[in-house]
Formats: structure tokens, C-alpha cells, sequence
């Protein structure tokens, strides 16, 4: 009599790959970027400003939503710098913003107020008076509202919000700065509806 096969364990399915969410995501690639940049730069510390405030306005549209605000932030120096003072130096600065949303839209406006925090990783090129940078962040952001009109409707309070810009540092000491933004504010999927609002930002910023 032919013995019976043994048991075999039931194939387990092969697991299956959970998608990154979106503010993981940007998370893990800014902090990658991170530290490449500071790897370029070499691991010393450079000597870093002196954590000097600044107060910046400025005007931001997005068309697509019928959407513009007017805002003011406070930024100041961390007090970390890696690379060259009088080259490439990358260094990390805190800001705190409010802003006021203008509806144009003809569908139920609203005006929501903006609340936000967020690091701000700038490189700048310091060898000459006039200072180029550029600035990328990621931070958080408050809304009075969930809707800017019944076509734009954000669904939570809170938001994620992300940028990229660049300018230039000009003046005694680079007291003045000029600069562009596009900035992306999202629920990061918390809940739906998430269109999302891209801001298109000029801003003028001055460091006492």
C-alpha cells in the first residue's frame, strides 16, 4: 500500500507592496536630498549666521482655483550651516506664516485664513554681493476653512505644504531678498475630496 504524500503547507500569497503615502514619500526623498547635499558639502559644520530675523510679504495665485492670498512670514536662522560661508553654503531656517485667501470664484466664495510652520533648506552661492539661492520645504499648514468656494473644496483643516523657490539676496550685508515660489498645499490623501492648491508666489523679504 502506497503511503500518503505529506501535508504540505499551504502557499502563503505573495505580499503584496503597500504604496507609499504622499507625504512619506516627499518626506523620505527631502531627507535623501538632504543628505546628499550635505555629503557634497563635506561633514564639517560650517560657521553658521547668527539667528538674525527676517519678516517676508508676499502675493501668491493659483488660477486654477480661483484663488489668491496675500501673506506674511517670520523666518530666522537655525543656527546650522554646512559648506562655505564665502562659497556654496547650505543652511536650515525656521518660518511661521499667515496668509488671507481672496476667492474669485462666483460659486459660493470664501476668504479661509492660513496658519503655517515649516523648515527651510536654502543653498546659496555667497561669494559675491548679490547672493542667488534656492529653497525647498516641507511643512505644515492650518486652514480656517475647508473650502475656498463649493469648486475648491480641500476637505480637512489640516494640510501639508510643500515649496520650492529661488531669489536673490541683495543689499548691506543681503538685507533685502527678491524671490519666486511654487508652493503645493495638500491633505495627502487624509481624505477626499484633495485637489490640491498651487500657489505661483513673488515675495520680498527683509533681514534686520
Amino acid at each position: 500500500m502506497q503511503p500518503l504524500p505529506e501535508d504540505r503547507p499551504a502557499c502563503s500569497a505573495p505580499p503584496t507592496s503597500r504604496r507609499i503615502s504622499f507625504p512619506v514619500r516627499r518626506i523620505r526623498h527631502a531627507a535623501l536630498a538632504a543628505v546628499l547635499l550635505g555629503a557634497a558639502f563635506g561633514s564639517s559644520l560650517a560657521q553658521a549666521a547668527p539667528p538674525i530675523p527676517a519678516v517676508q510679504i508676499g502675493y501668491g495665485v493659483d488660477s486654477k482655483h480661483d484663488v489668491q492670498k496675500i501673506e506674511a512670514a517670520f523666518l530666522w536662522d537655525s543656527g546650522f550651516a554646512w559648506g562655505n560661508p564665502q562659497g556654496w553654503l547650505l543652511d536650515l531656517q525656521w518660518e511661521v506664516n499667515v496668509a488671507r485667501w481672496h476667492s474669485t470664484s462666483s460659486n459660493n466664495p470664501r476668504n479661509p485664513w492660513e496658519f503655517g510652520v515649516a523648515p527651510v533648506v536654502r543653498l546659496a552661492w555667497k561669494r559675491y554681493s548679490w547672493v542667488p539661492f534656492l529653497e525647498l520645504s516641507l511643512g505644515l499648514r492650518l486652514m480656517s476653512e475647508t473650502r475656498s468656494s463649493d469648486d475648491h473644496i480641500y476637505s480637512t483643516a489640516f494640510q501639508f505644504s510643500e515649496y520650492g523657490g529661488l531669489g536673490v539676496a541683495f543689499g548691506k550685508d543681503q538685507q533685502f531678498a527678491v524671490g519666486y515660489r511654487y508652493q503645493h498645499i495638500s491633505n495627502g490623501g487624509i481624505k477626499e475630496p484633495n485637489p490640491g492648491t498651487g500657489f505661483s508666489t513673488v515675495y520680498l523679504r527683509y533681514r534686520f
